[in-house]
């Protein structure tokens, strides 16, 4: 499998186990730590994806030079079906990403024509045409809270004073943005199952949490807050970007919320950093067991044998124009023998060959280097010649040329494999 499907496979792992975690822990949070320290723990899945893309911790390697490997044309039909695959499986998962951002661009647009023209009131308060799942706030770049027209009339004055709090501490805290992270998180996880139970989860326990800070500054209005909820209308369209005080949420479950002890806002504070600690700590162990990425040279001149590492295909347009050329490559080898990072060092001529190589690279299998009896990482650079044959061999005739055309290139694919000291992965036809 190759380094790339490793990372998505690792990835996707990653935020499963946090998602599960997050949808485990939310309720008996809420209860003894408080909303607040229930809605913190959905820090957890950002930083578990970051701990499983990003490089492991710095290693010691090997640095190992090999000699030249050479490619040359190879007859029909000795592609890798593995590749293919997974190339079809990329092509699947980056349309249906694509699709699920469309259909939030389309939905995100829907709602804001619906509102209609919006008058400002001041630097965030506007008031809009339409009352659509209002109020609410939203805008990443610009975040501002949108009103009904009926806002003075239908709420009362500690009503509108307990909704401008509950929305400008969305603006405040953050959640706009935290919204357009989640729903990209949503968008590029599409195909698990989890990520939209669990983005519900999200939204809902970050109006609970904004409802349980509100209400810790004005103990004495859970009446109003409650009234306020209620006379929300209702509306069909809305936006996953935006934060709307009711039209979205379960409001029976909300409203219930609201007879809970209101807790100190100290204490409200301490929770919530201890849950992010934790967080934190959780995903930085998930990255120091990441295969790590090379650093210094601990002990060198231990030499790594090859397992397997058969030649890559020749492309189909240089060899219609007759290119030959060079690529070298230089590998990061885990302790386990898999290729962690494969990159062109120089290709001549230019992105040729390049991913050819790549492709044959990241399906390569090494014996991994060792220092003082147990494997290392080690960085191996290799170079890679594309050669044509000779022209007096391409003017042989169709059936005895072509035998001892095929015969020729095994002999040199076996004693260029041989000179690099690793062994074909399958026979030629």
């Amino acid at each position: 499998m190759s380094p790339d499907a490793l990372m998505w496979l690792r990835a996707t792992a990653y935020t499963t186990v946090a998602l599960l975690a997050c949808l485990l822990l939310r309720r008996p949070l809420r209860i003894w730590l408080g909303a607040t320290a229930a809605y913190a723990i959905w820090a957890s899945v950002p930083l578990a994806l970051l701990a499983a893309v990003l490089p492991g911790p710095p290693v010691g390697a090997v640095v190992v030079q090999v000699p030249a490997l050479t490619a040359i044309p190879l007859a029909p039909g000795t592609g890798n079906g593995a590749a293919g695959v997974q190339q079809w499986l990329i092509a699947v998962w980056l349309a249906g990403a694509v699709l699920s951002a469309g259909m939030v661009w389309r939905g995100q647009r829907r709602f804001l024509r619906s509102l209609g023209p919006l008058h400002a009131l001041d630097n965030t308060l506007w008031l809009a045409t339409h009352d659509v799942g209002l109020p609410a706030s939203l805008g990443v770049m610009r975040p501002r809270i949108v009103l009904p027209t009926d806002f003075t009339t239908r709420y009362s004055a500690d009503e509108r004073a307990l909704i401008l709090a509950h929305e400008r501490l969305h603006l405040r805290r953050g959640d706009l943005q935290a919204n357009l992270l989640a729903t990209v998180l949503l968008c590029i996880g599409w195909f698990n199952p989890l990520v939209r139970l669990a983005w519900r989860a999200f939204r809902l326990d970050q109006e609970l949490a904004c409802d349980a800070a509100v209400l810790a500054r004005h103990p004495g209005k859970r009446r109003s807050y409650a009234g306020a909820m209620l006379k929300c209308q209702l509306g069909s369209r809305w936006s996953p970007l935006a934060c709307h005080w009711a039209a979205t949420h379960p409001l029976t479950q909300r409203i219930s919320a609201l007879r809970a002890p209101a807790r100190e806002m100290r204490r409200a504070q301490w929770n919530l950093r201890m849950v992010m600690a934790v967080a934190g700590v959780a995903s930085l162990a998930g990255w120091v067991i990441q295969p790590g990425r090379l650093g210094a040279t601990p002990t060198p001149g231990n030499a790594v044998d090859f397992s397997t590492m058969q030649p890559p295909r020749y492309p189909a347009e240089a060899l219609t124009a007759h290119l030959a050329g060079f690529v070298e490559l230089q590998i990061d080898v885990s302790p386990g023998g898999t290729p962690d990072r494969v990159v062109i060092v120089h290709s001549q001529p230019a992105g040729v060959f390049d991913q050819a190589v790549l492709d044959a690279a990241r399906h390569w299998r090494f014996k991994p280097a060792t220092a003082d009896g147990r494997p290392v990482a080690s960085q191996i650079s290799v170079p890679v010649r594309f050669e044509l044959d000779p022209p007096e061999q391409a003017g042989a005739s169709t059936d005895a040329g072509g035998s001892q055309r095929l015969a020729s290139q095994s002999r040199r694919i076996d004693d260029c494999v041989a000179s690099a000291g690793c062994a074909k992965q399958g026979a030629l036809p």
